[in-house]
């Protein structure tokens, strides 16, 4: 992987897409040139009926604004949350839109193609998507990135569109061999929100305690150092505190955001990707990644009975906030939500710590959730799916949509928006999202894959929970998840 580099973003799409043997839009023709000799008619009403086969296959075909078609769009993320008509938050009483808003948007733009938005929560949504998709009625799979055997591959999209190319962040990639070998990854959906992790540090209890605030360049290391120095006792008032929180404590299929982010700090490359599952290697037990379950397990101890429990966990930043370090990937949200409750100035948002080893040393640890979309291969629509993915990352409309949601649209230009309203604060996304590296904002990396290795996700979110309350070892955990990969591969 390389480092983003926004400027150089669409030359990748299009070497991308080049590699891929993938058609990219010829410059402007020069000058005519001589006219070659007439070619005999048998060869060219065979090049003739092969341009139009490719023609009638790009994905860059042209839309038919006058059919009227529906498309289906299912699952779950933003759109589901947000329903139709909009939620309320009931601890902060914030109000945010529905997507009747982007409904109305793209009726103005294309009324004859309807949008029917199903939504699905997250407890069995990969369960409900399958059933629409095999039955040939589903057109655009909320958060269908993952779900590799679905989808349609978009690498010649991208390449066939270039201007959109330059408009957004980053896209989904996913390593399977549902399109490729593993070494080789392959973009499956468009994330329409992109949201970095970001540390929130409660400057209050940090004052109190007389410790010193950390800035951009601190480590794993000194955020438990930290961690231990805030919990206990306030001088000041007197009320408990703890040092930190650990993300995700209540969902088990989340609780590998920690070890992800610490993976790639450490630069423990666990997975080595050959062109099959057979062919690849995976070490868990390695020293680098053992030293990210001791981290973990480290970091447990400093925080609140609740988090180790999983039950009750507070993440909004209010006035009564008992925690020192919290972190998450809902910076504007929980922005948003201190202002309302106006603590906003008691906090301070830093990126998380630096990666300490590898090519990428110096930058935020990497992991980024977001909200993505993805063509299912079913789809009779590609070409509007498509277009209705370009049409929610990049219109007006639906970025405003998105911040209005308290979410982080994939488009730099959101940064200036972002920065008004959130001043300082926003710095600290700026630099998580300019400095990731490419092809991140996905599942299967190096330092982890939830994809082809069978029960990856599920054993690390048990051991993260046991690590957190301390009833195993580092070693413990490393063996465990090593188990689980080594009998998911003698299944091959």
């Amino acid at each position: 992987m390389k480092r983003k580099l926004l400027g150089t973003l669409l030359a990748g799409t299009m070497a991308a897409g080049l590699m891929a043997g993938c058609a990219v839009p010829a410059a402007p023709a020069a000058a005519p040139a001589a006219q070659p000799a007439a070619e005999p008619a048998g060869e060219a009403a065979a090049e003739a009926e092969s341009a139009t086969e490719e023609e009638a296959s790009s994905p860059a075909s042209t839309l038919d604004e006058s059919e009227e078609i529906t498309l289906n769009l299912l699952g779950p993320g933003l759109l589901s949350s947000q329903g139709e008509t909009g939620a309320l938050d009931m601890v902060t009483g914030l109000e945010t839109p529905g997507y009747n808003v982007i409904v109305e948007r793209w009726n103005e733009l294309h009324p004859n193609v309807k949008l029917h938005i199903e939504t699905a929560p997250w407890d069995n949504w990969q369960s409900v998507v399958q059933t629409a998709a095999l039955s040939g009625d589903l057109d655009v799979i909320l958060h269908g990135a993952t779900l590799t055997a679905l989808v349609e591959p978009l690498d010649e999209y991208i390449a066939a569109d270039p201007d959109f190319a330059s408009k957004i962040y980053t896209t989904e990639t996913r390593r399977t061999t549902d399109y490729n070998d593993l070494s080789i990854p392959t973009t499956t959906g468009v994330p329409y929100t992109l949201n970095a992790q970001i540390a929130y540090l409660d400057k209050q209890i940090f004052e109190d305690y007389g410790v010193e605030l950390p800035d951009a360049s601190w480590t794993w290391s000194d955020m438990l150092s930290l961690a231990e120095q805030l919990t206990g006792t306030d001088p000041v008032t007197g009320e408990q505190t703890y040092g930190v929180q650990v993300d995700s404590m209540e969902n088990a299929n989340n609780l590998w955001f920690t070890y992800g982010m610490l993976a790639s700090a450490y630069d423990a490359k666990v997975f080595q990707y050959g062109k099959t599952v057979e062919d690849s290697k995976v070490d868990f037990t390695i020293d680098k990644s053992i030293a990210a379950f001791q981290m973990i397990r480290d970091l447990g101890q400093y925080c609140s009975p609740q988090v180790r429990e999983g039950i009750n966990i507070a993440y909004q930043l209010t006035p009564d906030n008992n925690t020192a370090i919290r972190y998450s990937q809902n910076a504007f949200t929980h922005f948003n939500e201190a202002k309302v409750m106006g603590v906003e100035d008691r906090f301070l948002f830093l990126p998380m710590p630096v990666i300490e080893e590898g090519e990428h040393k110096g930058d935020p640890s990497m992991f980024k959730g977001c909200n993505n979309l993805a063509i299912s291969k079913s789809s009779e629509h590609k070409d509007w799916a498509w277009e209705f993915i370009k049409f929610m990352v990049t219109d007006e409309a639906c970025i405003q949509w998105v911040i209005d949601c308290g979410q982080i649209p994939n488009t730099p230009d959101c940064l200036t928006t972002l920065k008004e309203v959130m001043g300082d604060k926003a710095d600290s996304i700026d630099l998580a999202m300019s400095t990731m590296a490419d092809d991140f904002s996905n599942s299967t990396t190096e330092y982890y894959n939830n994809i082809s290795f069978g029960p990856v996700t599920t054993t690390l979110g048990i051991v993260s929970h046991d690590l957190v309350n301390g009833t195993i070892t580092a070693e413990d955990a490393a063996a465990q998840m090593q188990a689980a990969v080594d009998e998911y591969l003698a299944t091959k």
